[in-house]
């Protein structure tokens, strides 16, 4: 079975990407996000050559070591997106980017406490070095 895979490509193409989709699914949260995109890290999540979503990751402004995490999983792969090949990819590619926590404040915080992360006044949060074993 053919995994969902994080990819690192140029960082405005992925950024732009990453808008097209928000536009095209009518995202929510469009509006804040389409002003600050520019300081968004995108890793674009592919199975077999084909996008099955985005995560994104924003550095807090008052803590550079902490990163705010959002993803918009295309619906065909709702069910089997957060694998723990997925996860640990990005919890490591963040951890050697200089990250110490991840901070998820939305629907996907259950996802964060079951692999580890605790409840802060913010949203989910999770230390880093971290692998979901």
């Amino acid at each position: 079975m053919p995994v969902i895979r994080p990819r690192i490509h140029d960082a405005k193409l992925s950024q732009d990407a990453l808008l097209d989709y928000m536009r095209h699914t009518n995202y929510p949260y469009l509006e804040a996000h389409e002003r600050i995109i520019d300081y968004a890290f995108v890793f674009t999540c592919e199975i077999k050559g084909k996008i099955a979503g985005f995560i994104w990751c924003y550095a807090l402004d008052e803590d550079e070591t902490t990163w705010t995490v959002h993803a918009m999983i295309l619906p065909d792969y709702q069910k089997r997106f957060f694998s723990r090949r997925l996860v640990n990819t990005l919890l490591g590619v963040a951890w050697v980017s200089g990250v110490d926590r991840v901070l998820v404040e939305n629907s996907q915080t259950e996802m964060l406490l079951r692999v580890g992360g605790y409840m802060t006044d913010d949203g989910a949060m999770l230390d880093l070095p971290h692998k979901w074993g």
